[in-house]
């Protein structure tokens, strides 16, 4: 029982209640290997992100926006959406 429930990398007791039916297998889905430098780039693009939402948002309280802010949030969300769709595409691989 042990050796079954290392090879699956489970406690002997989780393998044991499954098999008795007391508890439903519960497995976590494996973790996509991703290019490390793709997840570098949109970490360093979604920094980027942020630092410019802060100062848009700073410089609207103090009410030192010269440009049009709702242009600017609009492509901030388009931009982050983007990003959303890259990390998804590369999550379904």
């Amino acid at each position: 029982m042990r050796a079954k429930a290392e090879a699956a990398g489970l406690p002997a007791a989780t393998l044991l209640r499954e098999a008795l039916g007391l508890t439903e297998a519960r497995r976590r889905k494996p973790i996509p290997r991703v290019d490390p430098a793709l997840v570098l780039a949109v970490g360093r693009i979604g920094g980027n992100l942020n630092q410019i939402a802060r100062w848009l948002n700073r410089a609207m309280l103090a009410g030192r926006v010269d440009l049009d802010a709702l242009t600017v949030a609009r492509r901030l969300l388009t931009i982050e959406r983007q990003l959303a769709q890259i990390v998804e595409a590369v999550r379904r691989c």
